[in-house]
């Protein structure tokens, strides 16, 4: 075989053993490949990145990453999640960037679970951040001339029906336009938990600065947190 063709053919013998890998090591933990990820996915490079930018003391409540198709995804209509110790992330992926920040928003709910004291019982309180955060999209709302009569903006968890509300009567496009300025993102409003790991995933992804502006304190926790660990 001619020299160039035997590189090649090693080439791509290197490659379809990287497609066809099911495990890899993640920290202190793992990661399986249920179903296949797209061609354009380097798993590698996606796990490599994120231990480069979160440090391990924040991914220490992660013992395994599972990528599939998981009934519960459609059962949710979500296409991640993080549920006893694991994170579940779709391998529906349009590119690297994508996996990248479903990987880190699901980190970030562990992150709850291993420092949820410091997250939600110190001060600076996030709490009353987020809560008057949602007073204020209320009154734009009212504003706006769209209805919030029977839902309670003040209760921070999250609530079915309240998430129905925002996403079918509201709108994603209103919800994106409002959240300009007051969240880091429209999918900020949900909960509590989605307000924290929203901003988790600016802090580290996007634009800390955009962040520390709209959300002082929840970057000042997220600061707080690095500086402990």
């Amino acid at each position: 075989m001619p020299k160039n063709n035997l590189l090649d053919f090693i080439s791509e013998s290197v490659e379809r053993s990287k497609k066809n890998k099911k495990e890899y090591s993640f920290g202190h933990g793992y990661v399986f490949v249920k179903d296949p990820l797209p061609e354009n996915i380097d798993l590698e490079y996606v796990l490599q990145t994120i231990e480069d930018i979160i440090p391990p003391d924040l991914r220490v409540g992660v013992d395994s990453i599972m990528v599939g198709d998981f009934e519960e995804f459609h059962e949710r209509s979500v296409n991640a999640l993080f549920k006893d110790g694991a994170v579940y992330v779709t391998n529906a992926q349009t590119n690297n960037d994508d996996m990248i920040d479903d990987i880190v928003h699901e980190i970030a709910h562990s992150v709850e679970g291993s420092h949820g004291y410091e997250i939600y019982a110190l001060e600076p309180n996030i709490t009353t951040e987020f809560r008057n955060k949602r007073m204020k999209l209320k009154e734009m709302l009212n504003q706006q001339k769209i209805s919030t009569q029977g839902f309670d903006f003040s209760d921070v968890e999250y609530n079915l029906e309240f998430d129905d509300y925002l996403y079918t009567t509201v709108g994603y496009p209103v919800l994106e336009s409002l959240s300009v300025g007051l969240f880091s993102d429209a999918y900020a409003i949900t909960s509590i938990r989605e307000y924290f790991a929203s901003g988790f995933e600016a802090y580290f992804l996007g634009n800390r600065d955009y962040l520390k502006k709209v959300s002082p304190v929840l970057h000042q926790k997220i600061k707080e947190l690095l500086e402990d660990v």
